[in-house]
C-alpha cells in the first residue's frame, strides 16, 4: 500500500508545546515515576505572584498555569484522568468513521452502543461527509462525522468505553492490524471539557476564576496509554475539523477552541484548506487532497452526495393535484413511466405523495392515502433504485412507505401533524424532511400575517429551527435532517419572494443544514407573471429555483434540494447556472 505523509503542520505546533511541557516537566519531577498527564486549566499550588504572571502572559480563552518547580506532573496518569471530586456530567467531542461495510449503519450502531449503558448521552451530531482516505490511500473511501456527547466518564473510562464499542463491531485492536488501513468503525477523542483533578493521595489541583473549568479545556498527554487530548492529528484532517465547524455552527454559537492552538474549528479549517489550495496537485498531476463532499444516508448503504444541486421530481398520485389535475393517479403504470422519465431527465428523488396539500385541500383518509401510495412505490422498485420520498403527514403512512421502499420522509407540517411522526422517523433511521407550515392545507393562507418583529424570515427560521430541535430531541439527528421553509405554505405572495430572495440568510442561520425548496408553478408565480394555468409556470419556476440556490454569503457546503415538475429544464438550468458560477474570470 502507499504511504501519504500530509504536508499539512506534522503536528509541529503541538508537538513542540507538548516537548516544553515534558521537559518542563521532567526537570521539577524527576522523583516522580514517568507516567504523567497534563490537564489543561488546572494547576498545583503556587504563589499569586506566578498566577498574576502566568495570566498576563497567557492567552485569555484558555490558560496554563505552571510555577518554576512544576507543570501539573501527577505520579499516576490513570489517578489524574480518572479521579474526579464528584460524578459530573462533561461534555467530550468526538470523531467517528467508518469505510467498510454499511459505513452508514455502523456508526449508528457504535453511537447506539455507546450510549447503551447510560453514562454516555449524545447531544448532537455534525453533518457527514464522504471522505478520501489518508496515509494509506489505496483503500475505500470514509464516511466521517463528528459527535458531541455528555458523560460521567473520566477519559481513560471514555477511551475504554470506545474501544469496547469497536471491539463488539469487529475492529482489529490487537495490535496486528494495518494502521490508518480499513475498520469497520472508528472513535477519536478530539475534545474534553477541562475539570479538577484528585490524584491517589486524594490532593485536589486547584482552581482560580471562572475561567478555569471551561469547556474543551482538558490538555492531556499519554503516549503509554496512547491517549492524547486535544487529538494530536486534528488540526490536518478535513473530515475532522469540516464536522467540528458543524457542531460549532449548530450548537449554542460560542466557538469551540482548540485549547492549545487558540483557534476556532472554522479557524483551523480554513487555514488547512487555504494550504491545501497551495498544494492542490501532486507531481503526478492528480488532486492531493480530494474534496470532502456532505451525504444523506439512505436505507440499504445507499447515500445521496450533495456534490451538486439535487433535483427531486414530483410525482402526485392524488385525482386533486394543482399541477397536473390527477393525470397520474388512474394508473400505476403511467405514474411509473412518469418516475422512470424524471430519473432519466435527472432527478436524483422522486418524490411520491397521495394526499394533496394544494391551499384549502381537505385531509384524505389513511387507508385512501395508502392506497394510492403503495402499489407506485413497489412498482418502482422493481424497475429502479432512485432514492424514493414519501409524501405525507401521517405516521402509519410513512411507516408504511419505507416498507414498501421508500427512502425519505417528507413531512409537510414538519412533524406537527401526527404526534407519532417524529417517533416513527427515528425508529426507523431514515431521513426526514422537516417543512415549515403554520395550520393545515385548509387552514394556513389565513395564517400569513407575520408581524414587523417577527417578519416572514425571522418567523420561519426561528420556527423550522424549532422543528429541527424538535426532531432532534426525538432521535432524528441532524445528519438525517434536510429543512423546507415551505414556499406557498402560510405565506403570501411578498412572503414567498421574500423567502426566496433571502434563502441564504435562513441557511446561514440554520447552521447550514440541507434544505429543499419548492417554488415550483406555485400561485405566487402565477400572480407576478398573470399566468393562471399551473402547467406554464416552469419558466417562473426556473428563475425561483436559481435564486433559491444562489450562494451570495458564500456559505462551505452549501446543499440544496429542489422539488419540482419539470425535471428536465430545471436540470439544465441548473447545471448551466453552477457552471458559470465555477468558471475563472480570466
Amino acid at each position: 500500500m502507499r504511504i501519504k505523509s500530509s504536508k499539512l503542520f506534522e503536528e509541529v505546533v503541538v508537538t513542540v508545546l507538548i516537548a516544553i511541557m515534558t521537559i518542563l516537566a521532567s526537570s521539577a519531577a524527576f522523583a516522580f515515576p514517568v507516567r504523567r498527564a497534563f490537564v489543561g486549566c488546572r494547576y498545583p499550588s503556587i504563589s499569586k505572584a506566578t498566577r498574576a504572571r502566568c495570566a498576563v502572559n497567557c492567552k485569555p480563552r484558555h490558560r496554563f498555569y505552571h510555577s518554576s518547580t512544576t507543570l501539573l506532573v501527577k505520579n499516576d496518569a490513570n489517578d489524574a484522568a480518572n479521579n474526579t471530586d464528584n460524578e459530573e456530567e462533561r461534555k467530550a467531542y468526538l470523531a467517528v468513521g467508518s469505510n467498510m461495510g454499511d459505513t452508514y449503519q455502523n456508526i449508528a450502531n457504535a453511537l447506539s452502543s455507546l450510549q447503551s449503558n447510560g453514562s454516555i448521552k449524545l447531544l448532537q451530531t455534525s453533518f457527514l461527509r464522504t471522505t478520501a482516505p489518508m496515509y494509506v490511500t489505496d483503500q475505500p473511501n470514509f464516511l466521517n462525522g463528528a459527535v458531541q456527547v455528555e458523560t460521567s466518564l473520566p477519559p481513560f473510562e471514555l477511551l475504554s468505553a470506545i474501544k469496547q464499542v469497536e471491539n463488539d463491531l469487529g475492529r482489529d485492536l490487537s495490535g496486528n492490524s494495518q494502521r490508518y488501513g480499513p475498520r469497520p468503525v472508528d472513535f477519536d477523542i478530539l475534545l474534553y471539557d477541562g475539570y479538577d483533578v484528585t490524584t491517589s493521595e486524594g490532593t485536589a489541583a486547584e482552581t482560580i476564576g471562572e475561567n478555569d473549568l471551561q469547556p474543551n479545556a482538558l490538555v492531556m498527554h499519554q503516549p503509554s496509554e496512547k491517549l492524547i487530548i486535544p487529538h494530536p492529528r486534528m488540526q490536518e484532517r478535513e473530515f475532522v475539523l469540516a464536522p467540528m465547524m458543524d457542531l460549532e455552527m449548530g450548537g449554542d454559537g460560542n466557538e469551540i477552541t482548540h485549547p492549545v492552538l487558540n483557534k476556532s474549528m472554522k479557524e483551523l479549517l480554513m487555514m488547512l484548506i487555504k494550504n491545501n489550495a497551495k498544494n492542490s496537485n501532486n507531481d503526478d498531476g492528480e488532486e492531493e487532497y480530494p474534496p470532502a463532499h456532505r451525504v444523506l444516508p439512505l436505507p440499504r448503504g445507499r447515500m445521496l452526495v450533495f456534490n451538486e444541486t439535487i433535483i427531486q421530481g414530483i410525482l402526485n398520485v392524488t385525482p386533486d393535484s394543482f399541477s397536473d389535475g390527477g393525470k397520474f393517479s388512474k394508473s400505476v403504470e403511467d405514474a411509473l413511466a412518469q418516475a422512470l422519465q424524471m430519473e432519466k431527465d435527472g432527478a436524483g428523488i422522486i418524490d411520491i405523495g397521495g394526499e394533496s396539500t394544494r391551499p384549502g385541500a381537505e385531509a384524505v383518509g389513511i387507508d385512501e392515502e395508502l392506497r394510492r401510495v403503495l402499489p407506485i412505490i413497489e412498482r418502482i422498485r422493481e424497475e429502479s433504485d432512485i432514492p424514493i420520498s414519501i409524501d405525507t403527514r401521517n405516521a402509519r403512512v410513512a411507516q408504511a412507505a419505507i416498507e414498501a421502499g421508500a427512502d425519505i420522509v417528507n413531512d409537510v407540517s414538519g412533524g406537527t401533524h401526527d404526534p407519532e411522526m417524529l417517533a416513527s422517523v427515528a425508529s426507523m433511521g431514515v431521513p426526514m424532511i422537516l417543512m415549515h407550515m403554520r395550520g393545515n392545507p385548509k387552514t394556513m393562507q389565513a395564517l400569513t400575517n407575520y408581524t414587523k418583529n417577527d417578519g416572514v424570515l425571522s418567523g420561519v427560521l426561528m420556527e423550522l429551527m424549532a422543528r429541527s430541535k424538535a426532531a432532534e430531541a426525538a432521535g432524528i439527528p441532524r445528519w438525517l435532517q434536510v429543512l423546507d421553509p415551505g414556499i406557498g405554505f402560510a405565506k403570501d405572495v411578498d412572503g414567498n419572494l421574500s423567502l426566496i430572495k433571502g434563502a441564504g440568510v435562513i441557511r446561514a442561520n440554520c447552521g447550514n443544514m440541507p434544505f429543499l425548496f419548492g417554488p415550483s408553478r406555485k400561485g405566487f408565480i402565477g400572480k407576478v407573471t398573470g399566468e393562471t394555468d399551473p402547467a406554464e409556470r416552469d419558466f417562473g419556476t426556473i428563475a425561483a429555483c436559481l435564486i433559491s440556490i444562489e450562494n451570495k454569503e458564500e456559505i462551505r457546503d452549501a446543499c440544496n434540494i429542489l422539488r419540482v415538475h419539470n425535471v428536465k429544464a430545471v436540470k439544465q438550468a441548473v447545471l448551466t447556472y453552477e457552471a458559470i458560477q465555477k468558471a475563472k474570470m480570466e
